[in-house]
């Protein structure tokens, strides 16, 4: 969470539109996600019929992706960070959905955070390049996915519907509000209306989207936004959003269980605690993930995850 805020409070009121500097490092990321993304080009959607979701061409790009991924990652990696490639993998695999069920949700997202956390960790990134993560390489992410669930059809996983600020992205809106901190809170209707100063937001970005992916009045398909404009500022949607995003992302089991931990992303066992008030889960017979659809079922990630614990 210290890394989001860091990044969060690096584009307060920043337009996306405005000149960032972007290091040799910054560039090889955008570049590197530039050249999946036209992948898809290779792979067309194929025939679906009458299904609704989940176009099978999918697979063909990702195992592309599952092929190159090492020599991808590992070109990313300074000369003395190379051996670090094999943790990184799992994070970048599970970052661009699941392969099994072609469907994308919160949970890879957060994979693409911590792929960007153990890249800042291993010294690739410095504090000045804060604004251009953000700013540069998730917007260039954020599209690149946007690309995938509208290409390919993937289906939202573990989506709430009208309940979701989208179904598929969280994080443009935690930054996008950020962004938005110091400007007038518009009411909803005016929100809805294209306004090009707005379009320079993410939020404003990932709104638009939501629009046109989905039919109806705005406060039915999209009843958490419409919402926004009850709140008196942006600075409290920063913030709200902050607690959303730690409620029902990173303390939600379902989305967690699949994360993997290591030495740069680690974790530490909690203490038990006898409290009454407490009820014990029962995960024997936990069904696959219900709520972020981040799950690895790749056979590479196992491998990788081998030799990660067993070198």
């Amino acid at each position: 969470m210290a890394m989001l805020h860091e990044l969060n409070d690096s584009v307060k009121g920043v337009l996306s539109t405005e000149d960032i500097p972007i290091s040799p490092k910054v560039m090889e990321v955008i570049d590197m996600l530039d050249e999946i993304q036209k992948w898809t080009l290779e792979f067309p959607p194929e025939e679906m019929g009458a299904q609704r979701f989940g176009n099978v061409a999918f697979r063909k790009w990702y195992e592309r992706l599952s092929s190159d991924a090492e020599d991808i990652v590992y070109g990313l990696l300074p000369a003395d960070k190379k051996s670090a490639v094999i943790e990184l993998l799992p994070y970048f695999l599970d970052s661009f959905g699941n392969a099994m069920r072609i469907d994308y949700g919160s949970g890879h997202e957060a994979s693409f955070l911590i792929f960007l956390f153990c890249l800042r960790k291993l010294g690739m990134f410095a504090p000045s390049d804060n604004r251009a993560l953000v700013l540069r390489i998730f917007l260039k992410y954020l599209r690149l996915v946007r690309c995938l669930q509208t290409t390919y059809r993937m289906e939202p996983a573990g989506s709430r519907g009208v309940h979701a600020l989208d179904d598929f992205q969280f994080m443009p809106f935690l930054w996008g509000s950020s962004q938005l901190v110091g400007k007038r809170l518009l009411h909803a209707r005016v929100l809805i209306a294209k306004n090009q100063f707005f379009f320079q937001f993410w939020l404003t970005f990932s709104r638009s989207i939501s629009i046109t992916t989905k039919t109806g009045p705005f406060h039915e398909h999209s009843n958490q936004l419409w919402n926004i404009s009850a709140v008196q500022s942006w600075e409290k949607v920063n913030s709200g959003m902050f607690k959303m995003y730690e409620a029902e992302v990173l303390k939600k089991f379902p989305t967690v269980q699949h994360f993997h931990f290591g030495s740069l992303f680690s974790i530490e066992p909690a203490k038990e605690v006898d409290d009454p008030n407490l009820q014990k889960t029962d995960t024997t017979d936990a069904p696959s993930d219900t709520t972020s659809g981040h799950v690895s079922e790749n056979p590479l990630i196992d491998q990788f995850m081998t030799r990660a614990v067993h070198p």
